[in-house]
């Protein structure tokens, strides 16, 4: 009597659906697979009606071929089955689940390995063995799956997947083109092995302050982790999993590429000197991110990191100071600098060593180290004498052209009771303000006083000639009633009295 039974078909479909995630994926284990076996090529073939995996390995073992029997012949205990399913939702039983995916109506394995030549076909729930294998060498494995898929995904899926594994994989006869995990960054190491991995490639990314860590088996990613920066470096790194931790991201795995790390950190800052100013720019926020988590600097790290590079510039000089320099030849006292970005103007600098610095340096130097700056402030540029001199010639031909001008006579005067309150109003406010301010006075005479008139003169005011000295009498400044620009000034003044002060030099010259 049978206690229990277990529907092997459902069981395996939800643990594909779950172990993978996209239905796409499953042809990438069924390669994987192939390469742990030990193939030097693959051959995928990714039709309309199936998907064939042929490699060149020395084919299954018996533990897998027992283990694919187990899940397919009905004629199996369920215990068996039971511990079949469990077995295969390891990592080193992916390639087998990944047969189940695509739920295929027809499986067919043709295996070549020390045991011999296998073949036999799984269809309408029966296993049969067949007898017939053309196989040479290594395994053939042919899902007949169901129209429905979606053959454009699973071609995407295992190019991307499949790109940086050494081995040939051919895609419908084509050979996917090779290329590095790590292909995008700015400096790049080979990691060597350890207990925990077999080897792999660690990389400086050009973006970012995060540790990326993709663990790759036979080449091909299997598991991605996102992590802040650890020990103050942020790296990303592809290795090769040893399948000792079973993916298993631990303090030991990390402090391991953290040693490739530092090398590559120090081999940034000897070639600072030689990169670009965006990768300039990129090394500096890494060597600060990593003094800023760990606290580090020249005496309190044997070596520090600070000391591999010079980044801190001196003004007008084409050497460079590395921080332990810019701190002994500073000290205590005061760090003299002008700001990088605007470098092109003139300082004067007295003969003190100023630095060029960056925002980004100078934040790291002032609220990090706690070292205290003085930024200069630029000479301002004398005036150029062209421009000096046409300006006066100008002002010259003005007043002459105003001397010879005939004063408006007095009826043109407008008296006080005959302007309307808002030009009433702006001729006390300049009145008030001519009087406060002796540099709107006229050299000749004591006192000026504003007074409208009527003019068609080009200027908006009239100087007045020549007058006696010392009888203390106030000399009218003849304003242009209708001039644009004393139209402007008596509606800014009735909105703001002090707006005089703005206007009043116009008026005057």
């Amino acid at each position: 009597m049978t206690l229990f039974s277990i529907d092997v078909d459902a069981h395996l479909k939800k643990a594909a659906s779950h172990t993978f995630g996209s239905p796409s994926h499953y042809p990438v284990e069924l390669v994987r697979a192939a390469l742990r076996r030990g193939a030097r090529k693959v051959d995928v073939r990714i039709g309309f009606d199936r998907v064939q995996v042929t490699d060149d390995g020395p084919g299954m073992d018996r533990t897998a071929m027992d283990t694919l029997r187990s899940l397919l012949d009905p004629a199996q205990p369920a215990a068996v089955k039971e511990a079949a399913v469990e077995s295969v939702q390891t990592r080193g039983g992916f390639g087998i689940l990944a047969l189940f995916a695509a739920s295929p109506t027809k499986i067919r394995v043709e295996n070549v390995s020390v045991l011999g030549k296998t073949h036999f076909l799984f269809q309408d729930g029966k296993l049969a063995k067949l007898y017939a294998c053309d196989l040479n060498v290594g395994t053939r494995i042919t899902l007949f799956a169901r129209a429905h898929r979606d053959m454009k995904q699973e071609k995407k899926v295992l190019e991307a997947y499949c790109r940086s594994v050494q081995q040939d994989i051919l895609l419908n006869k084509r050979l996917i083109s090779r290329e590095p995990q790590l292909s995008r960054q700015m400096a790049m190491l080979n990691i060597s092995d350890s207990p925990q991995i077999a080897g792999g490639v660690i990389g400086v990314p050009h973006t970012g302050d995060l540790c990326r860590l993709r663990l790759l088996d036979r080449g091909i990613p299997y598991r991605y982790a996102t992590l802040p920066p650890y020990r103050g470096f942020v790296f990303e790194a592809a290795v090769e999993d040893a399948g000792t931790s079973d993916g298993e991201i631990t303090k030991n795995l990390l402090d391991h590429l953290v040693e490739f790390a530092v090398h590559l950190y120090k081999w940034l800052g000897r070639n600072h000197a030689k990169a670009t100013p965006e990768t300039q720019a990129r090394i500096e926020e890494l060597i600060f991110t990593y003094c800023r988590l760990t606290g580090s600097t020249p005496g309190n790290e044997n070596p520090s990191l600070l000391d591999h590079f010079s980044l801190f510039k001196v003004y007008q000089a084409a050497h460079m100071l590395s921080f332990s320099q810019v701190v002994r030849h500073f000290g205590t006292s005061t760090v003299y600098a002008i700001p990088r970005h605007k470098e092109r103007l003139r300082y004067n600098t007295t003969g003190k060593t100023v630095l060029s610095l960056t925002r980004e340096q100078a934040d790291f130097l002032v609220n990090h180290k706690k070292l205290p700056i003085t930024f200069l402030s630029p000479v301002l540029r004398k005036e150029k004498r062209i421009p000096t001199f046409l300006y006066k010639v100008k002002r010259f031909f003005k007043g002459f052209i105003l001397s010879l001008l005939p004063t408006p006579p007095e009826e043109d005067f407008i008296p006080r009771d005959q302007l309307s309150s808002d030009e009433q109003r702006f001729i006390d406010a300049l009145n008030g303000c001519l009087s406060r301010s002796g540099k709107f006075q006229s050299p000749r005479l004591h006192t000026l006083e504003a007074v409208m008139v009527h003019s068609k003169r080009p200027y908006p005011s009239v100087p007045p000639k020549n007058g006696k000295k010392g009888d203390g009498t106030p000399y009218p400044l003849l304003i242009r009633r209708h001039h644009p620009l004393v139209l402007k000034a008596v509606r800014a003044v009735e909105a703001d009295p002090a707006n005089v002060e703005i206007f009043a030099p116009l008026l005057v010259r």
